[in-house]
């Protein structure tokens, strides 16, 4: 009796927090796809379903970030009101533009000089030129840090910096650069006077008290206030990174900026730091002022768990439907909620170039078949997939029409567009979208159109294992 009795209690207490956890779910009002999925994986997998959800179902940062973030917002949303810098033909702004602005009160502000820098060793060279000319403050955030290669030259220029006397602040990912911060070097840069700090600290302790897997995945670089770099590379020389991974040497893009843009990228850093340590800085806010003998417009999207959480999908979806001619989008990771999906077969449909471009290999299989998975439909609409054969294409960018360019440290993925601190740089400019393009056309140079015929040729296990690997695509 006692047995049955306690195999009673185990079964009632199961349903009821099965279906107290089903509830939750539905009063949540995610995404149907998203919904779906989690209800599906506490019901096939019992228990371990549940556990899972409880880890990674819900976008907390906890307690403590949220109070800062709340405090955070006042104190910046003042800051940003303050600027009041006027906006070059604000009638004729994209509509993008417009809705962070309205969203976030980010401005578009000018920009005095741009380079894009798609080869490693000219990044680093230039990098080095610009910290080895840094006066007051350095910021720096990135997801991962290897020091290998070019990255040792510039964490000796970090430290020469520190010792004569500049402010050298660095935040790099409690999980991408998990080795880092178990090796010497953490040791040895802070004893030079650098700061260093694990971003979105990771502790199997703390997992009930902030979700684990909200990651800091930002690439973000500023020097005393004037110059600035954004894009998609990770603090890593390409040369040496994952070279053990079997998909070739990663191909990334940066973007090298000075004027006003550079200084709200300071800003952003600024607050990112404070943030994740509770010390203020406000004496490192810079204040842009327009350049009136320049029109060309810039603005960064800092985007994430303590942001508007459905402001980065909504510009994804209005660059899309505002194109005319084309859209041409690069990721390694590609896996569209629903809505994506429709705005880019609806493009391809009403005659607009639609061209997805990704790696032919990548380092994340589960992604990698998740994202084929909508590759039928897709060919169907018209869009053209190419998948490029030269190494792990990690660039992420967004090309539309002539004129509207999206670059920064994005996938097209739900993890990018949901979970994780990201940084889009929206450019609108013809020859910053030329240049773009340039790069872009040696990508394509370099890969191979999909063919439906081709695609409906591979195997039945590659089916199979796709097919299921959609049921996570709204999780990834």
């Amino acid at each position: 009796m006692p047995t049955e009795f306690f195999v009673t209690l185990m079964a009632s207490t199961y349903a009821l927090v099965l279906f107290g956890l089903s509830f939750r779910i539905l009063l949540r009002r995610r995404p149907v796809g998203v919904t779906l999925a989690w209800l599906l994986f506490i019901y096939i997998l019992p228990g371990m379903g549940m556990a899972l959800y409880l880890l990674f179902g819900e976008r907390y940062l906890g307690s403590l970030r949220a109070k800062r973030a709340a405090e955070q917002f006042k104190h910046y949303s003042q800051w940003l009101h303050s600027l009041q810098v006027p906006t070059f033909l604000p009638d004729a702004a994209p509509k993008v533009m417009k809705l962070v602005h309205q969203a976030i009160g980010a401005p578009a502000l000018n920009v005095e000089r741009w380079k894009v820098l798609s080869q490693s060793d000219e990044l680093y060279s230039t990098l080095l030129d610009d910290i080895n000319r840094a006066e007051k403050v350095i910021f720096a955030e990135f997801y991962i840090i290897e020091v290998k290669g070019n990255v040792h030259r510039v964490v000796d220029a970090l430290i020469a910096a520190a010792k004569r006397g500049v402010h050298v602040h660095l935040m790099f990912d409690s999980v991408g650069s998990s080795r880092f911060f178990r090796s010497d070097h953490v040791k040895n840069m802070r004893s030079q006077g650098i700061q260093i700090i694990d971003s979105l600290h990771a502790n199997l302790l703390r997992m009930t008290l902030r979700r684990q897997d909200l990651r800091m995945h930002r690439k973000l670089i500023s020097i005393d206030g004037n110059v600035a770099y954004t894009g998609s590379m990770n603090l890593v020389d390409p040369k040496y990174f994952k070279t053990d991974a079997g998909v070739g040497e990663w191909i990334d893009i940066m973007v090298r900026l000075e004027g006003g843009i550079s200084h709200f990228i300071q800003s952003t850093l600024v607050f990112d730091w404070e943030l994740e340590t509770g010390i203020r800085l406000e004496k490192h806010l810079c204040w842009p002022t327009q350049n009136t003998h320049t029109s060309e417009q810039m603005q960064l999207l800092p985007s994430g768990p303590a942001l508007d959480d459905e402001l980065l999908l909504q510009v994804l979806l209005t660059a899309i439907h505002s194109a005319q001619h084309r859209v041409i989008i690069t990721t390694p990771y590609f896996v569209p909620d629903e809505s994506l999906l429709q705005a880019l077969k609806t493009a391809a449909k009403r005659n607009v170039e639609v061209i997805i471009l990704l790696p032919r290999l990548n380092d994340s299989k589960l992604a990698q078949y998740a994202g084929r998975s909508f590759f039928e439909e897709l060919l169907l609409s018209g869009v053209d997939i190419r998948r490029f054969e030269g190494g792990l294409l990690h660039t992420k960018s967004v090309v539309i029409d002539d004129s509207l360019t999206l670059v920064g440290s994005v996938n097209l993925d739900m993890r990018s567009i949901w979970l994780n601190f990201e940084s889009t740089l929206i450019v609108e400019d013809v020859q910053f979208n030329a240049a773009i393009m340039a790069v872009i056309k040696s990508y394509l140079s370099d890969s191979k159109s999909l063919t439906l015929a081709q695609w409906r040729a591979r195997s039945l296990p590659k089916k199979v294992f796709e097919s299921i690997a959609q049921l996570a695509s709204p999780l990834l």
